[in-house]
């Protein structure tokens, strides 16, 4: 295998072709927007063997590169020659010319100005390729690194991309939900609209519309909205916000807020989809709506809002889509949606059943497959049960006939996550999606390590993994416990914690860091940032996993030697210094407040444990 996606087909020969300094880019029949490819292709090429080539549309010479649309092939679908006298390339419409650079450019990296003839024939085996990117609970990346993300999906042809709002976004009459936070703002969105459907990703709206809305349903305008009477009355913590506010859908103004803001918010966006999330709606039937849930069943209640949002859609030609984890429990209600609803089928776990997804393909309704890149909660993800994930559900989404992958990368708890970390996760979407064939775990690393880290040893991702899976205190749990004021439950919370696991654990860090200090001088300097971004995170971890020793032998009468706490608080408030340049690098500061504040309650904790 040699490129990624692996195409469907492909063939050498004993040719070869000698790029040289006259050889020009030829577009021949395409539309005006496949000059945006012939430019990625030309620096592409400047990169990799140091010449810059001419672009023009018109006929080709011997001795060019042709960048063609050709009605003769089917939509989507792509062929690539390469002999000792062209580099063709034919495209069935638009966006497969837009793919079919993209193999190319590997190509060029891959061989450099000496190309090895080969024949391609590619194309897609899930129509829809998508990654799904949470904004809402913690970090907004900026405009600049949101187009980073569209280039990167565009790379790997990935050709849809959700943004995860609850209240992050501009709403003109929600200034009281966002106005501790950055919002991203109409400008941008159109903006980052116009950039990806220039590279062939459609950017879907996607927006809580009935759980997950704390900000908005703790407000002192719409708290009344809100399923829980009083919630609005207590102080925010991570845990509670994550686990309540559903809307109170026995109020009759809920709809017509509701249709509001999607309003609003579509008419930002060139796609003809939107996504109305309704998935985790803990607290439906339970405050304000009980009676009506004892009346009626929590199904109809569900289902009576779902189907209303659904319809409401489908009226101005727009296809909806929802997460399918309630609809699940009652599955034959999706009979009851408009046909046209897209099901959201969610699953996370690196064998994950495949039950979820035949239940609703049963049923006739329409689904994507949605695994993970399984970065939440993790200051470094789990990147082998993303793989594992990944590869498990394209396979579901293959045998039960789904249109379309969508890996998630979400961000509970103030969303920690570098998102410079996710990108092998988000490779691996790009990967299966495209081709669901059985791709080695190691195999599918080096690819990743040469084409997306420019490292020639095909190493690093390998030496990546080694560092993941060593958050002995892993996140969830350390928010969970310094937001808990019951010491029962903070007890019951620690006993989750493997705090004999710390000292092994801190020693692979250690070794796998080193590793990787020999496979960085394999990189080009453009790439060797990730490394600090490693570095960093991982002495986060190590402090992270010290300070679960310290609470262990402080509160629960662990026997180990922890470290001094004034020490362990310095080196937390030092760490996280630095942790916040990097998170600045790529987002604004939406979110970084509420996560001080909790790495202070930490500091203030180990410094008020210390005998003086």
């Amino acid at each position: 295998m040699n490129f990624l996606p692996q195409p469907q087909k492909i063939t050498f020969n004993e040719n070869y072709f000698l790029i040289k300094y006259n050889t020009e880019i030829i577009l021949k029949n395409t539309k005006p927007q496949a000059l945006l490819y012939a430019k990625m292709l030309q620096e592409s090429i400047e990169e990799h063997t140091g010449l810059h080539l001419t672009v023009r549309r018109g006929d080709f010479r011997k001795g060019d590169i042709v960048i063609e649309e050709c009605n003769a092939l089917e939509s989507c679908h792509y062929k690539i020659t390469v002999d000792s006298e062209n580099i063709r390339l034919f495209g069935g419409d638009d966006e497969a010319v837009c793919n079919g650079v993209q193999t190319i450019c590997q190509i060029i990296k891959r061989y450099g100005a000496k190309v090895t003839g080969l024949e391609i024939e590619d194309y897609p085996e899930i129509k829809n390729r998508g990654y799904y990117l949470d904004v809402s609970r913690g970090r907004i990346p900026t405009l600049e690194t949101l187009k980073k993300y569209a280039d990167l999906l565009c790379k790997y042809k990935i050709n849809e991309w959700q943004l995860y709002i609850e209240h992050t976004y501009l709403f003109r009459d929600l200034s009281e939900a966002w106005r501790d936070d950055v919002p991203l703002t109409p400008e941008e969105i159109m903006e980052l609209d116009a950039y990806c459907r220039a590279r062939h990703i459609e950017l879907v709206p996607s927006l809580s519309t009935f759980g997950h809305m704390y900000k908005i349903l703790s407000t002192k305008t719409y708290c009344d909205f809100c399923e829980l009477e009083d919630s609005e009355k207590i102080p925010f913590s991570f845990t509670y916000a994550g686990e309540h506010h559903t809307l109170n859908v026995s109020n009759d103004k809920i709809l017509d807020f509701i249709k509001g803001l999607i309003t609003e918010y579509r008419a930002l966006f060139t796609s003809n989809k939107f996504n109305i999330c309704a998935d985790e709606t803990f607290d439906l039937g339970k405050g304000r709506s009980k009676k009506l849930a004892d009346e009626k069943g929590e199904r109809s209640l569900y289902l009576a809002h779902v189907k209303e949002l659904c319809e409401f859609l489908v009226e101005q030609g727009v296809t909806p889509m929802f997460w399918g984890d309630i609809m699940w429990r009652f599955p034959d209600a999706c009979k009851e949606l408009p046909k046209e609803t897209i099901c959201l089928n969610w699953g996370y776990l690196p064998n994950q059943r495949e039950d979820e997804i035949r239940c609703i393909a049963e049923t006739g309704a329409t689904q994507y497959a949605c695994p993970g890149v399984c970065s939440w909660n993790r200051w470094i993800p789990l990147i082998y049960n993303g793989y594992s994930n990944i590869n498990v559900m394209s396979k579901h989404a293959q045998k039960y006939g789904a249109i379309g992958l969508l890996n998630t990368d979400w961000g509970d708890y103030s969303h920690i996550n570098d998102p410079r970390l996710s990108v092998p996760g988000i490779i691996y979407g790009a990967a299966f999606s495209w081709n669901s064939k059985d791709i080695d775990f190691e195999e599918t690393n080096k690819l990743i390590s040469f084409f997306e880290y420019s490292d020639i040893s095909e190493k690093f991702v390998s030496e990546m993994v080694e560092l993941s899976d060593n958050e002995v205190y892993e996140w969830h749990y350390a928010v969970k416990w310094i937001e808990e004021n019951n010491e029962d439950k903070k007890a019951e919370i620690f006993k989750n914690v493997k705090v004999e696991n710390v000292e092994k654990a801190n020693s692979a860090m250690n070794d796998a860091l080193l590793k990787l200090t020999e496979t960085i001088k394999n990189m080009p300097e453009n790439k060797k940032s990730i490394y600090g971004i490693l570095c960093t995170v991982a002495d986060g971890i190590r402090i992270w996993n010290n300070i679960a020793t310290y609470i262990a032998v402080d509160k629960y009468d662990f026997d180990a030697k922890s470290c001094d706490g004034v020490v362990l608080a310095q080196e937390l408030e030092n760490w996280f210094a630095s942790y916040q340049k990097l998170w600045r690098q790529v987002s604004n500061e939406n979110g970084m407040a509420r996560l001080t504040k909790l790495i202070v309650a930490y500091a203030d904790y180990l410094r008020n444990r210390v005998t003086m």
